[in-house]
């Protein structure tokens, strides 16, 4: 039966449109010389070879652009043979970097220039130019836009200009230019430019005769502006900063960044503070495969405020490897005098308030079961007759090496050693020469239930002195064995708690330490101190860090810890540890001299509980039964329950002992939305004791869409009686500069939590814009 035809059905107008196109591109490789379709009929012979491609090239090669294809759609479609086409009604031009939309369109082929109008648009690489024309050259993408508007994809701004030039496929000229990341009208800022150089493979931009308008008045003039274009690093003019503080009144500061190379960069800033003179910064970085450093000079001729003295600060730090096993590292940090740390600590971004400055450096060879260290570390002390603090001891030189066994199962031993020359300028402390080794040898016993780990250890140390010791000799020997028993049991079952099914731990832990007693009263103390209260400090063989004091011990510490953890992810919701030190005989050794009675010692209590991702707390206590007072006691809160919303609040106490002084002190910190625009932020620290606040911060932020207004107003307590007080403010002109003297780094080092209102993001793909 035969199958009646059917009518063909008439195909859709802007269809046989690109049918049309299609048609007209046959006709002219039709017209192609003979050798040109030959070599055409010998590739369409040709096997296809496929070649593997992880995505989209973002750029084509020279070669590959010699034969990139162009498209043509359109309502109408006309022209003449290699001469020219003319395109009208939704007109669209394609090629691989460029999207061109027009009404009508009309295309020199000889000299592939076209000439758009009406409602003109033009895409390249996500960067967006329309305007009601344009001539624009397709092989060397040169052309130029009339009353034009842009928009740039990385920055995601945007701006007009009486004319947009461009000048080949990276660089596009404006002038009488405007540029702002604002969306609202009106518009809160933009730059203005008689004239704009753009250079898209450099991502640099240079503005002339421009100025920065925010909220119709001009904030900051702009006779010649060289700036990036993304967050690669550019040579040229950073935003200056302006900020006030009660040490140094106006501080007007204009930093100069010079990307030198890839791998090194510099930044000059000078800087003048009006009740001290003028003063030179500058910093240098750099980056190679085997090290990395930088270094910073803080440099002030005259200080008027210090009767014309020189006034500097230097910093040196650097880290590498000498060879495939070998490191070392440099941090070398130094200051003209002791009142830098008051007058200087709001300005210098380094050294800051920091008194007592290290000068250190070291070598280290490195194996798979140990190292070796020759290093050496000193400090300068920057002291207040007001408000003094202790002179730490200079190691100079040092060498330390520790070895251990490879095995993690069976008998495991270790050896530490070190030989070190300690030096201190301060009266009465006795400067010298130590050296200490101290093989261990231990058995661990481990199942999943539990474990039990012997360990037998032994110190011996040598001292030498350049002045007598209390005992009038200038050398000791102190040799002294120590064993230890730790032993723990884990249990666990299965329970819920607030809705949550967990798993809960029951861990009881035993731990024995006998060392017998040696007089060390004599001894010089290099680096000795009491262990400070931690998870980790509870079951130690010696209470006392460093190695000039190792305690006399006949103790027993118990203690059990119970965790809840969660029974899918294991995330750990809480965790309590209780423990209690019994001394079973009296601790003769001290470093206030007098004797610890034998009995219930120390009570220790931690606890960490966080049963929602918003809020967490811990809590921390150490408890003397014997003299029935808490020794040391932390407590601390945090609460986000919402992004930009945080609060945290934390207390410590610390009673008078004849190791430590007595504090107590109470701190909080928070950044809290008030409302959709205003934001709150700020740190207070209160001394309980002294009765007055020692630290202060308090800002406010208003997020403008656009901008951001932050005001802050910082205080630091120098010493007892005397304080420094720093007005911070910025106005961010969001995607494009930061005006002010940078109170956001104070808020991010003193406020826990603290987030940005806006956040930087990585730069969108080009194709986020594509037509």
């Amino acid at each position: 039966m035969p199958i009646p035809s059917q009518p063909h059905p008439r195909l859709p107008r802007r269809l046989r449109l690109r049918l049309l196109a299609a048609a007209l591109g046959m006709a002219l490789a039709d017209g192609a010389p003979a050798w040109a379709q030959q070599q055409a009929a010998s590739q369409a012979a040709s096997p296809l070879l496929l070649q593997p491609s992880m995505g989209l090239a973002e750029r084509l090669s020279p070669a590959a652009q010699l034969r990139e294809p162009l498209f043509i759609w359109a309502d109408q479609l006309s022209g003449q043979t290699d001469i020219e086409v003319n395109a009208r009604g939704h007109v669209e031009i394609r090629k691989h970097s460029v999207v061109l939309k027009a009404d009508r369109l009309h295309d020199d082929l000889v000299r592939n220039e076209v000439d758009a109008q009406g409602d003109v648009r033009i895409v390249r690489d996500g960067n967006v130019f329309s305007g009601p024309s344009l001539q624009f050259n397709l092989d060397t993408y040169a052309g130029r836009m009339p009353d034009a508007h842009y928009f740039f994809n990385r920055t995601q701004g945007h701006g007009q200009a009486t004319v947009v030039t461009f000048l080949n496929r990276n660089q596009v000229t404006a002038e009488n230019a405007t540029y702002t990341t604002c969306t609202a009208s009106p518009v809160d800022w933009f730059l203005q430019a008689t004239h704009l150089d753009l250079d898209f493979a450099d991502n640099t931009g240079v503005a002339k005769d421009a100025r920065v308008v925010f909220k119709g008045a001009t904030i900051l003039p702009l006779p010649y502006a060289s700036f990036p274009l993304s967050d690669a690093r550019k040579s040229g003019f950073l935003p200056p900063t302006i900020g006030i503080d009660s040490q140094n009144g106006l501080d007007y500061a204009q930093p100069y960044y010079w990307n030198i190379a890839p791998n090194y960069d510099a930044t000059l800033t000078p800087r003048l503070l009006l009740r001290r003179g003028f003063m030179g910064s500058a910093e240098l970085r750099w980056l190679q495969p085997s090290f990395s450093g930088r270094s910073y000079l803080d440099y002030m001729p005259s200080d008027r405020g210090a009767a014309g003295s020189q006034r500097w600060a230097a910093v040196f730090q650097q880290n590498g490897s000498l060879a495939p096993s070998v490191s070392y590292g440099l941090n070398l940090q130094r200051v003209s005098d002791n009142n830098w740390w008051q007058d200087f600590g709001g300005v210098d971004p380094v050294i800051g308030g920091n008194r007592i400055l290290p000068q250190q450096g070291s070598v280290t060879w490195s194996q798979a079961n140990g190292s070796l260290q020759a290093s050496f570390n000193t400090w300068q002390t920057l002291q207040s007759a007001a408000a003094p603090i202790g002179v730490p001891y200079n190691i100079r030189p040092q060498l330390y090496g520790q070895w251990r066994s490879s095995n993690y199962t069976g008998l495991q031993w270790q050896l530490q050693a070190a030989a070190a020359r300690f030096t201190n300028s301060t009266p009465g402390l006795i400067s010298g020469d130590r050296f200490y080794v101290n093989p261990s040898v231990s058995r661990p016993f481990i199942a999943p239930e539990g474990f039990i780990t012997p360990k037998l250890s032994f110190n011996s140390t040598f001292y030498s002195t350049d002045t007598a010791m209390a005992n009038g000799a200038t050398s000791a020997t102190r040799s002294l064995p120590t064993f230890s028993l730790d032993s723990g049991l884990v249990f666990e079952r299965a329970t819920r708690l607030f809705g949550h099914n967990v798993t809960q731990t029951l861990e009881p832990r035993l731990y024995y330490v006998y060392t017998p007693y040696q007089n060390q009263q004599f001894l010089p103390n290099f680096d000795s101190a009491p262990l400070d209260l931690n998870l980790s400090t509870i079951y130690v063989d010696n209470v006392f860090s460093g190695n000039d004091r190792i305690a006399d011990a006949n103790n027993v510490t118990g203690g059990v810890t119970t965790r809840f953890l969660d029974s899918t992810s294991g995330a750990e919701y809480a965790r309590l540890t209780v423990a209690q030190r019994v001394l079973l005989r009296e601790q003769r050794v001290t470093l206030s001299g007098t004797p610890v009675p034998a009995g219930l010692n120390d009570t220790f209590a931690l606890a960490s509980v966080s049963l929602d991702p918003r809020w967490s707390t811990n809590a921390a206590v150490d408890y003397s039964p014997r003299n029935r007072q808490l020794v040391q006691a932390a407590f601390g809160v945090q609460w986000n329950p919402a992004p930009l919303k945080s609060l945290s609040l934390s207390y410590q106490l610390q009673n008078a002992t004849s190791t430590q002084i007595p504090l107590k002190y109470v701190n909080t910190a928070w950044q809290w939305k008030l409302s959709n625009r205003w934001y709150s932020v700020g740190q207070v620290n209160y001394s309980i004791l002294d009765k007055r606040f020692n630290d202060g911060l308090i800002g406010f932020e208003y997020d403008g869409g656009c901008w951001v207004g932050t005001i802050g107003l910082q205080r630091n307590s120098l010493t007892p009686t005397t304080a420094s007080t720093r007005l911070m403010f910025q106005l961010e002109l969001v995607g494009f500069s930061r005006l002010g003297n940078n109170p956001l780094s104070a808020f991010k080092q003193n406020i826990p939590g603290y987030q940005l209102l806006h956040q930087p993001t990585a730069p969108p793909s080009r194709y986020v814009n594509y037509e």
